[in-house]
């Protein structure tokens, strides 16, 4: 899990749950925004609401894998 941008340093934060994304967001903020007032309730609904998951595909070596080609239809 990812969480989008959620102060001004940009920094991405990510968690393999929202549960240590949480975490992580808790410990950003008291590291890096020590005087940034916030509840561990507004961050976890944050954290819920903001996070996500990113999905790979897969690439293969030899260029097998999905048939499908992008671009325009030929004429």
């Amino acid at each position: 899990m990812l969480c989008e941008r959620l102060c001004n340093c940009q920094q991405g934060i990510s968690g393999a749950d929202d549960e240590e994304l949480f975490g992580e967001v808790l410990a950003h903020l008291s590291r890096e925004h020590p005087a940034m007032p916030f509840s561990e309730e507004r961050v976890r609904e944050f954290v819920t609401i903001r996070a996500y998951n990113l999905e790979y595909a897969a690439v293969y070596a030899d260029g097998g894998g999905l048939d499908e080609e992008f671009g325009p239809e030929p004429y």
